[in-house]
């Protein structure tokens, strides 16, 4: 009925469809590793959670608002730097990785995994040499602070990408504690640890600069762990099998993606450059306090995310719909739930929270509550990019996307002068909101699945792809174009 996505992309015999009796007894499978999978990833993220917030916090105490706001300003550049370096390869990994995989194809495995990282270092050495000689012709217009901040981030811009592969490696292969406590936990409590140990063990003034080269040593350390469990992790598998390379296939299906990785980048984190250029990065500072709380209400779903990935690209590869929809449903309806408590938080307790990064933190309450109104929607729209991201109908998700960040930078233009970080996140929430719902309507009317977390009644009157079999390669077209 569908395309299989491992012949699409791997040119490999896909996997047999599903048998009848297989839906019902393949609900407990599906149930039990997203219990597991998501289990795991929730404890993980929590602690992450905790961990990050914690780094925030003694961050924002030890370097002050400026300090803060400029550590902050260059790690949103970084960012988006290391974006166009993974080329969209972590995503790639990430979907080919799960249906290669539930067809035994790992000397596709070992090629992909080999050349992702061999194309990432290079495109990541290259933006890194690009970005030193930006901030080096630039120098004249910054303090020293602000110098070392940008060359110790940008140094770090290679291992940041070349963790990210190795993570969404992992991610594939449903590892899904290792795939992240390099990140999660080790990252930050290393880089609050080695902060302090220079400040308090050494007497070194606790700037931008230093806490920015702390987090790169962390990077480091965590790179070289995440790197071996993974060597570990797939080194019997593939230790004696010649890779396989189809480099002109992976390098045009990342490419696709990276436009939607770079959409989501730029609605996510586009509103606090241009803070940072419009109002200074003392503001910038104060609003990426207020995004990195928000951020935190859909924090469950996110850390879901992790296991359903690559089981929606596994049972897209297997041609088992059913399953499709019992793990958006399953997923959708954990991570709302947990949304909705986060937001109430929030609600009573934003202003005490905000107020732990510091007293002028407070201000950002109103920002932090529009944020993550616009995250609790989202949530109650499920998996909807996740999904199309990982069956191969990315196309539609890029239109979308690009409507949705012309609204974003729009609204931000006109709202940041009059209203400052509260116009910012006023703008991110409403395209945010727009993009979700708006693909949630598309897939559920070409794809036969719906996302919301509870669907309204004209959504769930019938099993859409069933009535759809026939027919449904001339919708399935229809869909892809």
């Amino acid at each position: 009925m569908f395309r299989r996505a491992s012949g699409e992309a791997a040119g490999t015999a896909p996997a047999p469809r599903a048998q009848g009796a297989s839906g019902v007894r393949g609900r407990s499978p599906i149930a039990r590793t997203l219990a597991k999978g998501g289990s795991i990833s929730f404890l993980v993220n929590t602690s992450g959670m905790g961990l990050a917030l914690l780094m925030q916090i003694a961050l924002a105490r030890m370097l002050g608002v400026d300090g803060y706001g400029i550590f902050s300003f260059v790690t949103t550049v970084v960012t988006f730097l290391v974006f166009p370096a993974k080329l969209g390869f972590d995503t790639t990994i990430v979907r080919l990785t799960a249906s290669y995989r539930a067809v035994g194809d790992w000397p596709g495995i070992k090629g992909l995994l080999r050349r992702g990282n061999q194309i990432g270092l290079i495109l990541s050495l290259i933006v890194a040499a690009g970005g030193m000689a930006a901030v080096w012709l630039g120098r004249d217009g910054m303090t020293g602070e602000q110098l070392a901040t940008y060359i110790a981030g940008l140094a770090g811009i290679p291992l940041l990408t070349l963790a990210t592969l190795r993570q969404s490696a992992l991610q594939g292969l449903k590892d899904v504690l290792f795939a992240q406590m390099p990140e999660k936990i080790m990252r930050p409590v290393l880089t609050i640890a080695l902060l302090a140990l220079c400040a308090y063990g050494f007497g070194m003034t606790a700037d931008a600069g230093l806490a920015m080269l702390c987090f790169g040593v962390s990077v480091a350390v965590t790179y070289v762990v995440g790197a071996f469990v993974l060597k570990v992790r797939i080194g019997r598998h593939t230790r004696q099998l010649a890779p396989r390379y189809e480099t002109r296939e992976w390098v045009r299906l990342s490419v696709s993606l990276m436009i939607n990785a770079g959409m989501y980048l730029l609605l996510g984190q586009l509103s606090v450059l241009l803070i940072g250029f419009m109002q200074g990065e003392t503001a910038s500072g104060l609003f990426s306090a207020a995004v990195r709380l928000g951020t935190l209400v859909a924090f469950a779903l996110t850390a879901i995310n992790m296991t359903a990935a690559p089981l929606l690209s596994e049972t897209y590869a297997k041609g088992d719909r059913k399953q499709m929809q019992q793990v958006c449903t399953t997923t959708g309806r954990a991570g709302f739930l947990f949304a909705a408590v986060v937001f109430a938080v929030f609600a009573l307790l934003g202003r005490p929270l905000l107020g732990l990064f510091g007293e002028e933190f407070r201000d950002a309450y109103p920002a932090l509550m529009l944020l993550a109104g616009g995250h609790l929607i989202k949530a109650f729209c499920g998996q909807s990019g996740t999904l199309t991201t990982m069956t191969g109908h990315q196309k539609v998700l890029t239109k979308v996307l690009s409507l949705a960040s012309v609204l974003n930078v729009a609204l931000c233009v006109l709202l940041i002068p009059p209203l400052g970080i509260t116009g910012a996140a006023l703008a991110t929430s409403v395209s945010g909101v727009a993009w979700n719902v708006v693909m949630v309507v598309i897939i559920w009317r070409r794809f036969g699945i719906q996302t919301f977390a509870w669907a309204p009644p004209f959504m769930k009157t019938k099993d859409k792809w069933q009535i759809q079999e026939q027919g449904a390669g001339e919708k399935r077209r229809e869909f892809d174009e």
